[in-house]
């Protein structure tokens, strides 16, 4: 994003370059793109669709530094040094400040564990691929981007990336013929355009971040930059010039555009009317669960691209050409650096609960900050007239020495010796991001190694069969089927319920359906040919498939062909999201799928015991533990309660917190006492030993946490839940077949 953002100073009389009109339209342009952002970062109600800014972002990078690089190749005069001279005095100086700030908040504001992951992606802001961290370690236990106080370098990185790639595809192309270079660019965008299609209902994850899922929208203002230096309107008069005059500095190049004295045509402001429509309409049809980019990003391309080609429309010179609007587009770069910080911080203090009154005042801070930076930071940097080697060389030396510093924290885990305790009670939390036997969202098969299977015991086996919640009980049941005389077996896959003849599907997580598909019926195979195996414990966040969201998904039936199956081989193929079904046919399916499982188990000789699932809280209990910890963080906290008006009666961190509630979860209670009376299973209520009234449960006891996020309990939290559980008396070894031979 930060090119786009990027604003260059009205211009000034030269001797050495002719004068050329200045672009006001564009920096509208960008203020509608950074407001559209900004408020909708800060939760402003109707902008569920502000995250589409950044691609209008986009294609205005494209058009302006895509540009100018295209007419310097033509003209020979396009060289790396000085094109990374005049970006590095127009993006770092202004970057490495809020870089620097949000560092020094960090060592002050997170936790040891917090401030390591900080220091991950500082690193990896430094060297422009943000994108790909946040791709790569984005994991199933930590998907609250709002608290990650960087987030905002990821477009960064997609811009920096794309600015490697653009120039040498266009020498190679100009090197062969001029005339296949917008040819090819178009192609490049209709190929990218047809993986962001794919990926986004594959990977979505890969679909946001990554640069050939973008790179069509940067690459769109790229093509409409080339076509207009090529075939020029005839009506419209360009002010682009010819190849000799265009190799000019930055400023002079972005202040290139259509000769706006001339009157416009009716159909000119139709079009600029309808290229408007779609890029503001997005900003409040679309939202956070809306597949996207790919085809939902092309309203606000098509629409950028068209107005930016229009500047002697009516919605160009008058609406987008207004003061305030264009004031707002010089300064956007800064305003968008410093708003993310300053929201994120804020809601690691309030534990993501940030008041919209809180979030407006601080992006008005962010204004304020970024008028100051623009001024006395983006100004006079770019102003520079240091050569390209030397001034390169110092932002180097700049960048290994922040390098060098996240480095360090990263080393030093966060430098726990700042708040001892807290490191002490934040430690339970990575054994289960950890837990070889958890299976991830794409992994189809359970994990066999002994350590999840013991697969040459002789003695007696029980099975842990479920999803992350069972994953998370996993340690309290070990420890009981140790100490009662059996094995113990962990067969558990991120939000899989353990059903069979049923899938759960998830939106935001497209290759779950399938996978979790061929995880239950593999894991219902294995335990029907293992004689050992006595006793089966199913448990799981039971209310999910009920909840018929984008985040929690709901049922489909995999249309399989029978619970008795004896290959894994034998599953359907995997089935298709498809809409939302209704309530009561997505609960039938459900207890139909349940009810499946148990008669397979029970028919295989297996004893079958139903474990409720464990409370869930609204709030994260970690942050809480952290704030309260945290001196700068509780005042902060305490600071943002007494500005909205709102004093706690509890402290911050008082131990217990009242269980969520919903009608899914009644449902999934109602659901598994059903099924208990049906199939005369036991079903066992771990939450008494969690919760002291039905209004009070624990997520610590003194120092111990119990839980590591607001639905996962800790090994400490699985112990305790399951105080009051008891497994039948193992067989003897005579009653047993021999074990089988390791696979």
């Amino acid at each position: 994003m930060s090119a786009a953002i990027v604003q260059t100073a009205p211009p000034r009389a030269s001797s050495s370059a002719p004068h050329h009109a200045y672009r006001h339209d564009i920096d509208g342009l960008r203020a509608i793109a950074i407001l559209s952002v900004v408020l909708h970062h800060a939760g402003v109600p109707f902008l569920s669709g502000g995250f589409t800014g950044v691609d209008i972002f986009f294609v205005i990078s494209g058009y302006l530094i895509g540009g100018q690089i295209f007419a310097d190749i033509r003209s020979g005069a396009f060289s790396y040094l000085h094109f990374y001279q005049r970006r590095a005095r127009r993006i770092l100086p202004a970057c490495y400040a809020v870089l620097l700030f949000t560092i020094a908040a960090a060592l002050v504001l997170l936790s040891p564990d917090e401030l390591r992951t900080f220091a991950r992606d500082a690193f990896a802001a430094t060297l422009s691929a943000s994108n790909i961290s946040f791709w790569r370690f984005a994991n199933y236990f930590d998907a609250r981007s709002s608290l990650n106080p960087l987030l905002m370098t990821w477009s960064l990185g997609v811009e920096e990336q794309f600015y490697i790639v653009i120039p040498l595809l266009i020498a190679l192309i100009a090197r062969l013929r001029h005339r296949l270079v917008l040819p090819t660019l178009l192609g490049a965008c209709a190929l990218s355009l047809l993986l962001a299609t794919r990926d986004v209902g594959l990977a979505p994850m890969q679909a946001f971040y990554l640069l050939p899922d973008r790179a069509w929208e940067l690459g769109i203002g790229v093509a409409l930059a080339v076509y207009q230096f090529r075939r020029p309107s005839p009506r419209l008069t360009p002010i682009m010039p010819g190849a000799p005059s265009i190799s000019r500095n930055f400023e002079e190049m972005e202040r290139d555009g259509w000769d706006t004295t001339k009157p416009s045509s009716l159909i000119t402001n139709l079009i600029a009317a309808l290229a408007l429509a779609l890029v503001l309409v997005p900003l409040f049809l679309l939202s956070p669960h809306s597949s996207f980019p790919g085809p939902a990003a092309i309203p606000s391309v098509l629409g950028t691209a068209i107005l930016i080609a229009l500047p002697t429309s009516f919605i160009n010179r008058r609406p987008l050409a207004l003061a305030p609007l264009v004031f707002i587009g010089r300064v956007s770069y800064s305003w968008y650096l410093w708003h993310w910080p300053l929201l994120a911080f804020l809601r690691i203090a309030t534990t993501d609960a940030l008041p919209l009154p809180a979030a407006l005042i601080a992006i008005t801070v962010a204004f304020a900050l970024a008028v100051l930076s623009w001024r006395f930071i983006e100004q006079p940097f770019r102003r520079s007239q240091t050569p390209p080697a030397p001034l390169l060389q110092r932002y180097a030396a700049v960048s290994l020495a922040v390098l060098a510093l996240c480095a360090a924290i990263f080393v030093a885990h966060g430098l726990p010796q700042r708040y001892p305790v807290l490191a002490a009670m934040e430690s339970p939390a990575h054994a289960l991001v950890a837990d070889p036997c958890l299976a991830t969202t794409n992994q189809d098969t359970p994990n066999l190694t002994p350590t999840c299977y013991p697969s040459t015991t002789s003695l007696p086996i029980v099975v842990m069969w479920g999803d992350s919640h069972a994953a998370a009980l996993a340690p309290g049941l070990r420890a009981l089927a140790s100490a009662r005389g059996y094995a113990f077996a962990e067969l558990t896959k991120n939000s899989c319920t353990p059903l069979i003849g049923a899938t759960h599907i998830i939106p935001r997580l497209p290759r779950l359906a399938p996978a979790c598909q061929r995880f239950n019926r593999t894991t219902l195979a294995l335990i029907q040919s293992d004689p050992r195996i006595r006793v089966i414990v199913l448990t799981a966040s039971w209310s999910a498939p009920l909840e018929l969201t984008w985040m929690d998904g709901w049922l489909a039936s995999d249309a399989s062909p029978g619970p008795d199956i004896g290959s894994a081989s034998h599953s359907a193929p995997p089935p298709a999201p498809g809409s939302v079904p209704p309530a009561e046919a997505n609960l039938r399916l459900y207890q139909t799928a349940l009810g499946a499982n148990i008669r397979a188990l029970q028919s295989a000789g297996k004893q079958v015991i139903l474990v409720q699932d464990t409370p869930s809280f609204a709030i994260d209990p970690l942050l809480l533990v952290r704030t309260a910890h945290i001196p700068a963080r509780r005042a902060l906290a305490i600071a943002l309660q007494s500005s909205t008006g709102t004093v706690p009666d509890t402290p911050i961190d008082s131990a217990f917190s009242p269980p969520e509630s919903s009608p899914s979860i009644d449902d999934a209670t109602a659901l598994l006492q059903q099924a208990a009376q049906q199939f005369s299973v036991e079903l066992f209520d771990p939450r008494p030993a969690l919760c002291p009234t039905p209004a009070h449960c624990l997520y610590r006891d003194a120092d111990t946490l119990l839980f590591i996020d607001s639905t996962h309990l800790s090994a400490a939290g699985a112990i305790r839940a399951l105080t009051q559980f008891t497994l039948p008396l193992p067989p003897t070894t005579t009653q047993l077949s021999p074990p089988l031979p390791e696979p």
